[in-house]
């Protein structure tokens, strides 16, 4: 297998790993190990975890006492970042390296052809 053809697997390699990160599902779990589904990094969806806020017992004013509360949108939030923090570069260096190796061949058997 040549240098190219190598890189080129590499690419692929990569490109594919960000997109699986990209579409894979996102869910946060609460301290109490409540799951709240996400979505994916690519598209989320916050209804889960806005119903979930919303149901909570922490919404109900009782005085002289504090409910603790796990902000479920947040988790959220945080979850999704943290995902598209490490998949959206991996998908870009594969394109990047999958671009690099096919510009090399063509660079190589351009210049052999002159």
């Amino acid at each position: 297998m040549s240098v190219r053809r190598l890189i080129l697997l590499g690419g692929a390699i990569l490109l594919l790993a960000g997109v699986i990160g990209l579409l894979v599902p996102v869910s946060a779990t609460s301290n109490d190990g409540k799951e709240i589904g996400c979505g994916n990094a690519l598209f989320q969806d916050l209804d889960q975890a806005r119903s979930a806020n919303s149901s909570s017992i922490a919404g109900v004013p009782i005085l002289n006492e504090i409910v603790p509360h796990t902000d479920y949108v947040a988790l959220c939030e945080s979850a999704l970042s943290s995902r598209r923090t490490w998949a959206i570069p991996v998908a870009i260096v594969g394109i990047v390296v999958a671009a690099s190796g096919a510009v090399v061949r063509r660079r190589t058997a351009a210049s052999t052809a002159a």
